[in-house]
């Protein structure tokens, strides 16, 4: 079974679907260099070789810059948390979950103030685990500013920085670290 995962993978991975494919030319039009990549879950699962469900895309352009790249297409935009930098994109009933990048300038232990970016690096650092840092661009090319490529090798959990500090910017990561431990 694990053959098959593998070849099917190196055949048909997930960034070469026909929706995201589409998603990616809209979002990078205009440019000649790419304006997105993936993260998170959907990154971790695919170098796992599990199979990836959510997809969250990480991009450059602001939330308004998306809204008005899809607004006379088919795609629908769905305004999740915009005040944070996420829509939602709704394909052929496929959701896309795409954050613009950001830092976080202040946080209380659950909810943050952030302010956009154009620096991939930035917003590796603000994210939880080095895990859920890891960024794939379309062509399959992986981008690993916190290193997370090597943890998830050696099946390390590790926060990005100070583990007392994520803790306390969003309670809820203890969680996550348990679980992703277990």
């Amino acid at each position: 079974m694990k053959i098959l995962s593998a070849l099917q993978k190196l055949l048909f991975p997930f960034y070469k679907s026909k929706n995201i494919k589409r998603i990616f030319n809209t979002l990078n039009s205009g440019k000649e260099k790419s304006q997105v990549m993936f993260v998170g879950g959907c990154v971790r699962k695919y170098l796992l070789n599990e199979k990836v469900g959510d997809i969250d895309i990480a991009t450059i352009l602001t939330p308004e810059e998306i809204i008005k790249k899809f607004e006379n297409s088919d795609i629908l935009v769905k305004k999740t948390g915009i005040e944070h930098g996420t829509l939602t994109l709704v394909l052929n009933n496929q959701h896309f979950e795409i954050t613009t990048l950001r830092k976080d300038i202040s946080t209380d232990g659950r909810h943050a103030t952030v302010s956009f970016t154009d620096n991939w690096d930035d917003d590796s650092k603000r994210r939880d685990f080095t895990i859920n840092a890891i960024y794939l661009n379309q062509k399959g090319n992986i981008f690993d500013p916190q290193s997370g490529v090597a943890d998830l090798k050696n099946k390390k959990i590790k926060f990005i920085g100070d583990p007392d500090k994520r803790i306390k910017e969003d309670y809820l990561r203890i969680l996550r670290y348990v679980r992703f431990f277990i």
